[in-house]
């Protein structure tokens, strides 16, 4: 079986907020309505908090560690494939791709909804055929994230998607401590 990587809280929490006000975006707000704005602008703070973050943490969240380079995610799923296990701490070759991909995607969605909104861009077919088609390809590059996920997970045993997930100690510190008034301290 392959191990486990321990994700920083930082890293836990912009995955998620990212994942959460894409999905938003795409599926509950009304496109072009303030509150779709609003939470675009927040999934590119968010992703530029994650970038800002990487540039001084420690790997695995380090950026320099899961640079994209396209043989090496070859040769990676290659070697998953026959050996069954999967001993990156942190994104592995493939998932480096992907995960520069939807960034970038993410980026371009929110630089290209923001120039729509300026009088220069305003009303610009080509810009709205920029944002869409990136919103798309981002949506595509998500559902690829996520099978790949739940593929390797089958074929290695390891359970990704937990990695991202608080973990039970904290979650067990976290109700305790929550339990815990200053009328009941003992």
């Amino acid at each position: 079986m392959s191990k486990a990587t321990h994700w920083d809280i930082i890293v836990k929490l912009t995955h998620w907020s990212v994942a959460l006000g894409f999905l938003i975006n795409y599926f509950v707000t009304d496109a072009g309505s303030q509150v779709h704005q609003w939470v675009g602008y927040s999934v590119v703070a968010v992703v530029v908090i994650r970038l800002l973050w990487g540039l001084i943490a420690k790997p695995p969240a380090r950026l320099s560690s899961f640079l994209p380079n396209i043989p090496n995610a070859f040769t990676h799923i290659i070697k998953v494939t026959t050996t069954r296990e999967d001993h990156h701490q942190g994104h592995n070759p493939a998932g480096a791709i992907m995960i520069w991909c939807m960034w970038s995607g993410l980026l371009l969605i929110g630089l290209s909804g923001y120039m729509m909104e300026t009088d220069y861009f305003w009303d610009q077919g080509w810009l709205r055929m920029v944002h869409v088609g990136a919103v798309n390809v981002t949506l595509c590059c998500v559902c690829i994230h996520i099978a790949s996920v739940i593929i390797m997970g089958r074929i290695t045993g390891r359970s990704y998607i937990k990695e991202m997930l608080p973990s039970p100690k904290k979650i067990r510190h976290l109700r305790r401590a929550r339990h815990i008034t200053p009328t009941n301290k003992s």
